[in-house]
């Protein structure tokens, strides 16, 4: 059992014990009242893992300087990155985030995958080699000019940042677990952590609900309320996106010091009302038909939660909004 599978089976042995293995046990569960103790136990659980992991770090921090979090797309990253910063604070570790999506280049120079557009899943296509040069100068007590990179706009900004004595770095992007991303620093400098989101629900008639279609929801959702784009853009790019994390992504998972699931019991019956939304002007002719009904059938399997019970510091608050973590 490779360690994707091992902490896949531990997250459903837990599961199993709350009693919850099917859509069927989560909309009982909501038809009997206890949304709140829904959310509450699966939010409970990310707090226990990353508080374990905060910890960790924290015995090792007179040598783990750069804490690297990588994983596929929509996997959750950006929250984990930031409630890991509140964690190591509680700790009395003050940590600065940065997120390699920053560093993309102009698309204009991006490598170009099969179908001749825009790779945005190459290393390539991050100027990994300013992002080096960025933390040797932090790491040297020096101030670096970091890069902002505006989705909705596709232009770059930047800031300042200069780190204190005992300070130490969290980076998360697709690419983190990549060692040409920190070439200039020593490996015990570095703690890696691979993030994903493993689902342990099945539906009813036994079928496994697979996680990068969990993962697909949440970006389909994000893309459309913060990106500036249409779910039929997400459609488009997600096939080089999951091509790319076979590439780019999955072949490092085995050099990371710990995996942290990002999936949540309840999300999918938040993210139903959304995506109906989303969807709703999607005609019986439109290209992604057969997909769209594939995904509406899935989450109108459950029982609706409204965004408004789910607690703003929630990993489900990077894709329906409200996050207070940004």
């Amino acid at each position: 059992m490779d360690r994707i599978e091992l902490c896949l089976s531990q997250y459903k042995n837990w599961c199993d014990k709350l009693g919850i293995s099917t859509i069927s046990d989560i909309n009982r569960i909501i038809g009997e009242g206890k949304i709140d103790w829904l959310i509450n136990i699966s939010e409970i659980w990310h707090e226990q893992n990353i508080s374990e992991i905060a910890r960790k770090i924290k015995n090792n921090s007179s040598q783990k300087k750069i804490i690297l979090i990588s994983g596929p797309s929509s996997s959750g990253k950006t929250s984990f990155a930031n409630r890991l910063q509140l964690h190591l604070k509680v700790l009395g570790i003050n940590a600065v985030s940065i997120s390699l999506d920053n560093y993309y280049i102009d698309e204009a120079d991006m490598p170009k995958n099969e179908e001749g557009k825009p790779d945005f899943e190459a290393l390539e296509s991050i100027d990994y080699m300013k992002f080096n040069r960025n933390i040797e100068e932090l790491i040297d007590g020096g101030e670096a000019l970091i890069p902002i990179y505006d989705f909705k706009t596709k232009s770059n900004t930047s800031k300042p940042l200069k780190l204190d004595k005992d300070d130490v770095i969290i980076v998360e992007g697709i690419h983190g677990l990549n060692d040409k991303i920190t070439a200039g620093v020593p490996n015990k400098n570095k703690y890696r952590i691979y993030c994903s989101a493993l689902t342990s629900l099945s539906k009813d008639n036994g079928t496994k609900i697979k996680s990068r279609t969990n993962r697909l929801i949440r970006r389909i959702i994000r893309d459309y309320y913060f990106r500036n784009s249409s779910y039929r853009y997400t459609f488009e790019l997600w096939p080089a996106v999951e091509a790319g994390a076979q590439k780019n992504i999955f072949p490092y998972t085995d050099s990371a010091d710990i995996i942290f699931n990002s999936s949540l019991l309840y999300e999918l019956a938040v993210y139903k009302d959304h995506l109906n939304r989303i969807f709703k002007d999607a005609m019986q002719d439109d290209l992604y038909c057969e997909k769209i009904s594939e995904l509406l059938d899935l989450t109108n399997s459950f029982i609706s939660i409204d965004s408004q019970r789910v607690p703003q510091t929630s990993i489900v608050r990077e894709f329906v909004g409200g996050s207070t973590l940004f």
